[in-house]
């Protein structure tokens, strides 16, 4: 927050900041397993790092329902703007749009997401979950509710996989969710690089007949 009210959060190309975010995903991931191979005392630290996904109680579902009906409350009133915001700032600023009010009050309901999760999740797999699906959904579609429905499943797709993978593996669950998330963004990226070069010249050269 404090960055954003000075205008001093640094601006990178979407596409280079996606993937440095996913990097760091996947090695949060490889954080996982090598404190699950760890034999030493970190049971404190494993549950604020890592959460306890099999641990949640009616309390912790009741509260985290409130707190999404009130950021999707928050985030839908400033939807339009804040996307403004965030296509083209400059313009945004000079058509008269409050961004750094845009720009704190999305980091305060990021944090406060944040907050409210991280207790299940653990903080490490929160930052994981919130870059890399929105990574690959962003590689698959530049429209903003197409890619944020994406993001979303995307998410609830690799959680629920990694929950099922871990039941039946001695590794934990953060890595198994990290992992497959990494993995997608992988896949995604090889398989439309793959298709651009088959659509360009030297790939349909490649593809004709000798």
């Amino acid at each position: 927050v404090l960055a954003a009210r000075s205008g001093a959060v640094p601006s990178r190309q979407g596409g280079e900041s996606a993937a440095i975010g996913a990097l760091q995903a996947f090695g949060l991931g490889l954080g996982f397993l090598f404190v699950s191979l760890y034999s030493g005392q970190l049971a404190g630290l494993e549950s604020l790092l890592f959460g306890t996904f099999l641990g949640i109680t009616v309390g912790q579902v009741q509260t985290l329902l409130w707190v999404a009906v009130a950021a999707l409350l928050v985030l839908g009133a400033i939807a339009r703007p804040l996307l403004f915001a965030s296509v083209d700032g400059e313009v945004a600023r000079a058509a008269g749009v409050p961004t750094r009010f845009l720009g704190v009050a999305f980091l305060l309901l990021l944090g406060l997401a944040v907050a409210a999760t991280a207790q299940i999740t653990g903080a490490l797999l929160v930052f994981a979950l919130l870059v890399t699906p929105a990574a690959t959904a962003q590689q698959l579609t530049a429209r903003p509710l197409p890619g944020l429905a994406f993001a979303v499943a995307l998410a609830l797709a690799v959680t629920w996989l990694g929950l099922g993978i871990a039941y039946f593996s001695p590794y934990p669950v953060g890595f198994w969710v990290t992992s497959l998330s990494f993995g997608t963004y992988v896949a995604t990226r090889l398989a439309l690089g793959a298709l651009a070069w088959r659509r360009s010249p030297a790939g349909n050269l490649a593809a004709e007949p000798a």
